[in-house]
């Protein structure tokens, strides 16, 4: 009985994980049967952000400030890895889990240890528990993890001097006869 939120955790993050349940055709049909065409849709963009488990978390358990951005970065720290297990192709689903899991758990003791409290820490297990889902399919699509920096565009170079093959300006180009 003990583990069968851990179960039940298990079952709903197999089932986010893309194929773990693929389809097969059925075993009872005739050998000459088509078989359904399967129609594939278009992963859907996540529509929760780290910020509204964030400020739903603040608003029930009176977060401060810090402990907001703490609780955000501890999110964001697991971003990259959570990605990487949830995306590798090479894992089993039963592996994936028992690593998505064991980074959860890791978090979520670093979090309550932050929280002190056992009311508070109650309330956020409450809490993280409804958005688990939904930030598991978030990491997995990427956002949890930080954008890539753009890398800044270099300023264009004046019209009147053009560079030369030695790198250095000309500016006898620019020079109009007298």
């Amino acid at each position: 009985m003990k583990n069968l939120p851990r179960l039940i955790g298990c079952l709903v993050l197999l089932a986010t994980i893309p194929g773990a349940f693929a389809a097969t055709p059925a075993t009872n049909a005739p050998p000459d049967a088509p078989v359904p065409a399967i129609k594939e849709t278009a992963p859907t963009k996540p529509t929760l952000k780290l910020d509204d488990f964030v400020n739903e978390l603040a608003a029930t358990i009176k977060l401060t400030d810090e402990e907001k951005k703490e609780i955000a970065n501890d999110y964001r720290a697991d971003g990259v890895v959570l990605k990487n297990i949830l995306n590798n192709d090479s894992l089993p689903p039963v592996q994936k889990v028992q690593q998505v899991f064991d980074l959860r758990d890791a978090r979520n003791a670093k979090i309550e240890a932050l929280l002190q409290d056992v009311d508070r820490k109650k309330a956020f297990l409450k809490i993280e528990a409804t958005y688990r889902v939904a930030l598991t399919e978030l990491a997995a699509n990427g956002g949890l993890v930080p954008a890539e920096p753009t890398p800044p565009v270099p300023a264009p170079v004046p019209s009147d001097t053009a560079p030369s093959p030695t790198g250095k300006a000309d500016k006898s180009a620019a020079k109009q006869p007298e």
